[in-house]
C-alpha cells in the first residue's frame, strides 16, 4: 500500500505545518497523536493490525494519568464510562487487613481521581478524537531513514512516509526500537504470568468503588472496577503458568474476596500472558528525529499500574517540547532527559512489587498501602 507520501509531506512543509509518524495504535500512540495535534502538529497513525489493538482487560488510571485525559478535553466522556475509586483494600491472604486507605479526596488533592476502565473504551475515545485520516490500519513498520531536514519510515509492504519526526509507540516487540539500537535489548527471565478476568462486583460481593490487593506467600491477587458494575481482577503465582493451578492456590485464601471473584469470573474473558521488561533501562530512546515513547522506551512490570498512564504522561511532553521547537532533535534529547529517571524509577518500583515473600512482609508491617506510599513520591 502507497501513501504518496513525498508530495504530501512537501506540501505540508510548504505551508509551515508539521508531520508526525506514530507507529503505535496502543495509549502512547494514540495519546501522543491527540496531544501533538494540540499543539498543531498534523499526525499520522500506523497501526500494523487491521483495528486497534485491545489486548487486555482493563487499566487503572491514576491521577496523573487523569490529568492527561482532562488536558485532551477527553474528561467526561471519561468519566462517562470509567469507575471513580473511594477506598483502597490492602489484604494478606489469611484475610488480615493491612491497610484502608481513603482515595475519595484525591479529585480535590491531586485534581484528579483514580479510576478504572476497560482498555477497549479508552482506546475507542482516544482514537474517536483523531479525524478519520489521521489512522492508518494494515500498516506494519520494519525501519526508518533520516536526512537533517527529515524522517522516513519503512513499512513492510515496500511504501514508505516522510515527516518530521517519528515516534515508535510500538510496544514491547518494537521494530522502531530494534531499527535504533541495531537489534532488541535483552529481557527478564521468562515465565512470570500475569492472569485476568473480569466479574460483576455483586455477584462477587465486593464494593463498585474500592479496588483491592491481596498478598500472599505465593503471589499475588487484585481487583479494580472498570465501570458502574464490572472489575477486573489480576494476579500472578511464582512459577505458576497453569489457569487451573492458579485458580486451586487462589481459592484457598478463603477468608478473602478472592475465591468469590474467580468462581463469578465470565470465562471468555480469563487470560494469561507472560510479561517482561528490559533487564537493563535504555540508555537512550532518540536517534536524531526519532523517539521511543511508551513500552517500547520503557515497558514495567505492573506492580504500580503505571504503563498506561507514563504512556499519557510521554505523549504529554513530547508534545510541550515540540510546541515551538525549530530543533526537533534537540526537542527531543530534552524529553528523553525529562521523561527517563522517572520512568526508570517506576520500572524499579514496579518490579519490587513482584518480590512477594518481601512485598508481603512489608505490607504486614508498615501500616500503609506501599504502592500508594511509592505513587505519591512522583506527586510531591
Amino acid at each position: 500500500m502507497s501513501t504518496g507520501s513525498t508530495t504530501q509531506h512537501a506540501e505540508t512543509k510548504g505551508t509551515m505545518m508539521r508531520t508526525a509518524l506514530i507507529c503505535g495504535g496502543g495509549v502512547a500512540g494514540l495519546s501522543s497523536a491527540l496531544s501533538l495535534k494540540k499543539k498543531g502538529w498534523r499526525v499520522r497513525l500506523f497501526e500494523k493490525e487491521s483495528e486497534l489493538r485491545t489486548a487486555g482487560v482493563g487499566l487503572n488510571i491514576w491521577p496523573n494519568g487523569v490529568r492527561v485525559i482532562d488536558e485532551l478535553g477527553l474528561g467526561d466522556e471519561f468519566f462517562s464510562f470509567a469507575a471513580s475509586m473511594r477506598r483502597w483494600w490492602a489484604l494478606d491472604s489469611d484475610g488480615t487487613v493491612d491497610a484502608d486507605i481513603d482515595v475519595s479526596g484525591w479529585e480535590t488533592e491531586l485534581g484528579a481521581p483514580i479510576t478504572g476502565a476497560r482498555r477497549r473504551r479508552l482506546n475507542a475515545m482516544l482514537a474517536g478524537a483523531l479525524d478519520p485520516g489521521d489512522i492508518v490500519y494494515d500498516m506494519n513498520a520494519v525501519g526508518y531513514s533520516q536526512t537533517p531536514d527529515d524522517v522516513t519510515v519503512h513499512f513492510a509492504d515496500g511504501s514508505s512516509e516522510t515527516g518530521d519526526v517519528l515516534l515508535g509507540a510500538d510496544g514491547i516487540g518494537s521494530r522502531i526500537r530494534n531499527a535504533m539500537r541495531g537489534g532488541p535489548p535483552e529481557f527478564t527471565e521468562r515465565g512470570v504470568v500475569r492472569w485476568r478476568g473480569v466479574f460483576e462486583c455483586a455477584a462477587a460481593g465486593v464494593p463498585n468503588d474500592v479496588q483491592a490487593d491481596v498478598f500472599g506467600a505465593e503471589g499475588h491477587f487484585g481487583w479494580i472496577p472498570i465501570d458502574a458494575t464490572h472489575a477486573y481482577w489480576y494476579g500472578t503465582l511464582g512459577g505458576v503458568s497453569d489457569v487451573e493451578a492458579f485458580s486451586g492456590i487462589c481459592g484457598t485464601w478463603t477468608n478473602t474476596p478472592v475465591p468469590a471473584i474467580i468462581a463469578s469470573s465470565e470465562p471468555d474473558t480469563i487470560i494469561g500472558r507472560e510479561i517482561a521488561h528490559y533487564r537493563q533501562h535504555l540508555s537512550r530512546w532518540v536517534d536524531g528525529r526519532v523517539t521511543l515513547i511508551g513500552d517500547s522506551a520503557h515497558p514495567m512490570y505492573p506492580g504500580m499500574a503505571q504503563g498506561a498512564n507514563q504512556a499519557l504522561i510521554d505523549g504529554q511532553a513530547l508534545a510541550a517540547h515540540l510546541e515551538s521547537a525549530s530543533d526537533v532533535p534537540g526537542a527531543l534529547q530534552a524529553f528523553e532527559r525529562e521523561r527517563i529517571p522517572v520512568t526508570n524509577k517506576m520500572v524499579e518500583y514496579s518490579r519490587l512489587h513482584f518480590d512477594f515473600e518481601r512485598t508481603r512482609e512489608e505490607y504486614r508491617t508498615a501500616g500503609s498501602n506501599l504502592q500508594i506510599d511509592r505513587y505519591l513520591e512522583f506527586e510531591s
